[in-house]
């Protein structure tokens, strides 16, 4: 069986290029392919974690993906929606537990303050994850 292919997916044009590529990869070697969205969540002082984006627009944007992937022929596409407050951790626990061997992570240009303070997700995953990493622009 092909190691799984996961698209790290959001709201992003930057996404929407990981898409384009995650899917040819995954046509052209005939892989499974899984979208991952990580909704971000954050504490809520005494309240339950305030989510980035409701249920219905998370599943909107995976949604589209899917449509995606099948329309350009990808035969075994799955989404994935998982909640987390740390996004490239999420991604990395993702990937080891379901054995990817492959994920494809879009990127913008994020200033440089918001790198400084708040790190780069698709960095963190370059950098910690234990199977082949690409970069989508």
């Amino acid at each position: 069986m092909a190691a799984t292919l996961l698209c790290c997916v959001n709201a992003s044009a930057h996404a929407r290029r990981a898409i384009e590529l995650a899917t040819e990869i995954a046509k052209a070697l005939d892989h499974p392919l899984v979208f991952l969205l990580v909704n971000q969540t954050r504490p809520a002082s005494g309240y339950p974690d305030i989510r980035a984006m409701s249920e219905k627009e998370a599943r909107d944007i995976l949604d589209i993906a899917m449509r995606y992937a099948e329309a350009n022929g990808v035969k075994d596409a799955r989404p994935a929606l998982v909640e987390a407050r740390d996004v490239a951790e999420a991604i990395l626990d993702f990937a080891e537990e379901r054995k990817a061997g492959h994920i494809v992570v879009g990127t913008g240009n994020p200033p440089f303050i918001g790198r400084l303070l708040l790190g780069s997700v698709s960095q963190t995953v370059v950098a910690e994850a234990k199977c082949s990493v690409t970069v989508a622009r």
